[in-house]
């Protein structure tokens, strides 16, 4: 039996506040069995986190759930890229980080207005860089674009990452590049730290496990965005933890329906679910020392959020190595790793 400290995500989609058909419930038992004191959540709900009026909407839920959940503020009004919200409302209602996370600010004029306020402001921006996320959004990555399905190139994700790279050093506003999925990702945030730029980024589970080799792509549970790539990016991403140029590991957590993601690829949503598989399917690959694990899912995450005045869960959380096999516990099963073999499983909750 070990002891280790509850971890901290930035990046869940906890899908409410909507109609009732994702239940809270089913985030709380996610984290918890994962092993997470503290959830940082996207603004992409069903009512959108676009106002203050919404926000409060979406806390009355979180303050009943016992892993701590932080909001996220909208970049723009229902997150289509056209108006930007009021961040100076958020920031006086205690949310700092802005994001239209699901898809990416696109438009460059409306870009630099909302960098250069929220700037001013002191608050920050986590992208999830896309740039066809409005227009034809893409279904997989090269060279698996077969069938009828819609690639996704690497420059989908590097053009708006260069592009906000340059705005955040024209104005210093705090970045956090959200998902990255490439090599060429990791240089350019390389560079921007060492120009001292106030950039972080983030990489999830699936994209430093997976390559899109043999990738069967009739399986929807295998679409999500960014997309699965290849072996050169995923070496990239891992390079990148080790060197400290990538700060975290986050789940991208996206709950969904069965009968939306048991469909052909090109039918399916978007996204996978990760708060119960993170930590042991990691742990398990032995790409990293549990030290390392610590800094991505715990320390850095921690700094991060007290940077930008979030306060995180203090727990610690029971493990127990054996070799057994992973079942995700909560309800949507959305997972890449059902029935890999695990090293290490969850014992109890002190969340």
């Amino acid at each position: 039996m070990i002891q280790i400290p509850g971890f901290i995500d930035l990046h869940t989609h906890t899908r409410y506040p909507d109609n009732n058909e994702f239940p809270f419930e089913d985030i709380d038992h996610s984290a918890i069995n994962g092993g997470f004191s503290t959830l940082l959540a996207m603004p992409n709900s069903e009512i959108p986190i676009d106002s203050i009026n919404n926000l409060k909407i979406a806390q009355k839920i979180d303050h009943k759930m016992k892993t701590k959940v932080h909001r996220v503020g909208a970049l723009t009004k229902n997150l289509e890229g056209k108006e930007l919200v009021n961040y100076r409302e958020f920031i006086e209602n205690g949310i700092t980080i802005f994001s239209d996370d699901g898809k990416s600010l696109i438009n460059d004029d409306l870009a630099e207005e909302a960098f250069k306020e929220i700037s001013n402001l002191g608050g920050a921006i986590f992208q999830h860089c896309e740039k066809s996320c409005h227009s034809s959004p893409g279904d997989i990555a090269p060279p698996n674009a077969d069938n009828g399905l819609i690639p996704i190139d690497n420059d989908e994700e590097l053009e708006v990452l260069e592009r906000d790279i340059n705005l955040s050093q024209k104005y210093g506003t705090r970045y956090h590049a959200q998902h990255l999925s490439t090599y060429e990702s990791v240089q350019i945030i390389k560079k921007a730290k060492e120009e001292g730029l106030p950039v972080t980024c983030e990489v999830t589970p699936h994209h430093i496990l997976l390559n899109n080799e043999n990738l069967d792509t009739n399986n929807g549970l295998y679409k999500m965005y960014p997309p699965i790539r290849t072996e050169k990016d995923r070496e990239g991403l891992v390079e990148g933890l080790k060197s400290e140029i990538i700060d975290i590991i986050a789940t991208d957590h996206a709950p969904h329906r069965p009968e939306t993601k048991n469909v052909s690829f090109k039918d399916a949503n978007r996204g996978v679910v990760g708060l119960e598989s993170a930590f042991p399917l990691i742990y398990s690959s032995k790409i990293f020392e549990l030290e390392e694990i610590l800094r991505f899912m715990v320390i850095n995450p921690t700094k991060i959020l007290q940077e930008l005045g979030y306060k995180t869960l203090d727990t610690f959380n029971t493990w127990k190595k054996s070799r057994s096999i992973f079942n995700t516990r909560s309800f949507y099963k959305n997972s890449l790793f059902e029935n890999e073999n695990i090293d290490i499983e969850r014992v109890l909750s002190n969340v």
